[in-house]
């Protein structure tokens, strides 16, 4: 699971969506992605060998995203002058997280200031993490570039994300029922084939 709240304009909002993902360069130090976290000591493996991931990173936001919110359990959106993304995946998919945190990384280059980026397990629960659970992995991304820190204050980041987060909780049910009202924008409610 992907969140961030990242300030930015909705016209650099919409000019992000259409500018094609950034190759792996774009993140200064990608080596260092579990790096003192939850999986610290561990290598990410970059390489996505499967087709599907290597037209996914060759692809733009608004597709990535419009694909993603057609599934559900996404909440994509240019919001109170933020870029609010909470990319919820019920099983871990390394590939699918590291082409998110590529496009994360491609938007700071819009973005008005530098923010942080989480990713997270979400296996078991869909909230932020709770009771002591550190993230997997936090990237910077800003106008100057995308790096990934090995420590960021947890309790204040997670309180920057709680708007995007209630989004989210907002939309689901008990049930695992997912009501998407304005949690997608109408940018990317757009059928793909008229793009």
């Amino acid at each position: 699971m992907v969140a961030t709240r990242m300030p930015m304009t909705r016209a650099a909002f919409d000019e992000w969506l259409t500018t094609p993902l950034p190759g792996l360069d774009a993140i200064a130090n990608p080596a260092q992605m579990w790096t003192g976290w939850l999986l610290d000591g561990e290598t990410p493996d970059w390489e996505a060998d499967y087709p599907s991931y290597q037209e996914e990173r060759r692809s733009t936001p608004m597709r990535l995203l419009a694909g993603r919110a057609a599934r559900g359990y996404t909440v994509a959106r240019h919001h109170d002058g933020m870029l609010e993304c909470y990319l919820y995946e019920y099983r871990l998919d390394v590939h699918q997280t590291q082409t998110e945190l590529l496009m994360l990384a491609g938007a700071g280059r819009f973005a008005d200031a530098e923010a942080p980026v989480m990713h997270w397990g979400g296996e078991v629960y869909p909230d932020l993490p709770i009771g002591g659970d550190l993230p997997l992995a936090v990237l910077l991304t800003g106008p100057s570039g995308a790096r990934f820190v090995s420590s960021y204050p947890v309790d204040e980041l997670i309180a920057s994300l709680r708007p995007v987060e209630a989004a989210f909780l907002g939309a689901t049910d008990e049930e695992g029922g997912w009501y998407p009202d304005g949690t997608v924008d109408p940018a990317l409610e757009t059928p793909p084939s008229l793009r």
